[in-house]
């Protein structure tokens, strides 16, 4: 058991700190999915009979999700390129790191699993 304590320690913080980048990650993939459901609609489709399945605050709200979407999108590339690519100019291990970068998913398999 004292063997595993050590590695466990070590990669505990690079843990903590992609569950936390998830939380951003989370929600720049919930605008990507709204976008990718509703983002074609435009006012043109208020003409149409079937409305094509758009509502008129779906139109509206393209916009904002758009920008939502490049914002949050870029603030997560940053949060994971500055915490993961820091170590290779102060020379700390970058394994530990990189071994632990798929838990910013984690936030949204949850959601996913929940049935959302």
């Amino acid at each position: 058991m004292r063997s595993v304590l050590p590695v466990l320690r070590g990669c505990l913080p690079p843990l903590v700190v992609h569950l936390l980048i998830g939380v951003p990650t989370f929600l720049t993939i919930l605008c990507a999915r709204w976008y990718a459901a509703h983002g074609h609609c435009g006012y043109e489709d208020l003409r149409r009979r079937d409305l094509d399945g758009c509502t008129y605050d779906q139109i509206e709200a393209g916009g904002f999700v758009l920008i939502a979407l490049f914002l949050l999108g870029a603030f997560v590339l940053v949060l994971l390129l500055l915490y993961d690519l820091r170590p290779l100019r102060t020379g700390r291990p970058l394994g530990p790191r990189l071994l632990t970068s798929p838990a910013v998913l984690v936030p949204y398999a949850g959601y996913v699993m929940a049935g959302g």
